[in-house]
């Protein structure tokens, strides 16, 4: 078995790592190239951001354009975490037709609720179902959303690998990141999770009162993957940050740490809540506060021509999906779509106060073993 590992930056690696730790275990050949960079990077012009580790001593004459180097074997299996976008896009294509390689796509994303954005970003993945072998999905939960959308690609429920060795941070590192983040163990420590979509500015006004009220407590901010540098966000990190008395986290790496230095963590049900659960933080939860509840169901977002959130982009929509129009966009979101998927919500917004309840929708085992079930998967389909 010769197996290619590659992400392009630390929060693809963060569910990778796992996977390729287990593979080495298991005495399968690996070739796994990866950045460790929070900005996302391309292999072929930022050659020096990743690192190339390997359990092979020869290099055979197999030359990847995509990723700029020579693979140590014909591989057998590609597994990545991401595959609409570039430089993962360019190398799924490669992969398949020069190497007739099996592809497998680890999901980032919980998908435990089902909105319009959701629904559109899962239809576009049908344009891969001939390419990708295989996605692995956290749970019953995302496979019934995904199914509901109409997905008609090849999923395999293993449970989130993200947290099969993130999870556990040792005492060095969380010195490490007190000191960096000049943590005061004398006062009370809040995560605040971002949010880059229409209820951005909503979540934020909510973050501002509460920081203002409560001046001897310290915040830090966990902004979304890469919002630091998008063109509708970079303003509100630089030339300075735009929550005062508040600290972000730009380092995706340094999450891991700071999800246990802080006591209490306050966002809106998305895929980031799922560690904080598996902590058992003291959780804040502000999307009924916020009525995202009810505006889940709400598509006239999707057809905006600019908006606070990034999903606020009807020609972006258009585009991606080959349309001619609005019309045809409204076709890809009838009322049946949205009468089944409110079913689906429900059971996570009912379970809100329920940690144990929750959980279950995030992952079906949530027992830091989905690594091996995507290992053993990928053996059984190794011809």
């Amino acid at each position: 078995m010769n197996l290619v590992i590659f992400s392009s930056e630390a929060k693809g690696l963060s569910s990778l790592n796992g996977i390729i730790e287990e593979a080495n275990n298991r005495g399968i050949n690996i070739f796994v190239m990866v950045c460790q960079d929070t900005q996302l990077r391309h292999p072929t012009t930022n050659r020096d951001k990743f690192q190339i580790l390997t359990n092979c001593d020869t290099i055979d004459s197999i030359y990847s354009d995509t990723l700029g180097v020579q693979l140590p074997f014909k591989p057998d299996w590609l597994i990545i975490n991401r595959e609409r976008w570039e430089p993962e896009l360019s190398i799924i294509k490669e992969f398949k037709q020069k190497f007739n390689t099996k592809i497998g796509i680890v999901e980032p994303n919980a998908y435990m609720l089902g909105n319009a954005e959701n629904n559109l970003e899962i239809r576009s993945k049908n344009r891969f179902k001939d390419i990708i072998d295989v996605f692995f999905i956290h749970s019953t939960q995302a496979k019934n959303i995904h199914l509901i959308s109409g997905f008609e690609g090849n999923m395999v429920i293993t449970g989130n690998p993200k947290y099969d060795i993130n999870f556990k941070v040792d005492e060095q590192t969380t010195k490490s990141l007190k000191e960096y983040y000049n943590v005061d163990d004398n006062k009370k420590q809040v995560l605040l999770f971002s949010l880059i979509n229409q209820h951005r500015d909503n979540i934020n006004t909510i973050f501002k009162d509460i920081i203002k009220s409560n001046p001897d407590t310290q915040y830090f901010y966990k902004p979304y993957p890469g919002e630091p540098w998008l063109p509708n966000f970079k303003k509100d990190f630089y030339p300075s940050f735009f929550l005062d008395n508040c600290t972000p986290i730009i380092n995706e790496t340094d999450i891991w740490g700071m999800f246990d230095i802080c006591d209490e963590h306050i966002g809106c049900m998305s895929s980031i809540i799922h560690a904080t659960l598996l902590k058992n933080k003291k959780y804040r939860d502000l999307s009924l506060e916020l009525k995202i509840d009810e505006k889940y169901l709400d598509s006239s977002w999707i057809y905006e021509k600019g908006g606070v959130g990034i999903e606020n982009d009807i020609e972006m929509w258009v585009r991606s999906f080959g349309l001619k129009d609005i019309d045809q966009l409204k076709e890809l979101l009838p009322i049946s779509y949205f009468n089944k998927v409110k079913i689906l919500n429900q059971k996570v917004w009912n379970n809100l106060n329920s940690n144990k309840n929750l959980l279950t929708v995030f992952d079906d085992f949530n027992d830091f073993k989905a690594s091996k079930r995507i290992i053993n998967y990928i053996l059984e389909h190794e011809k």
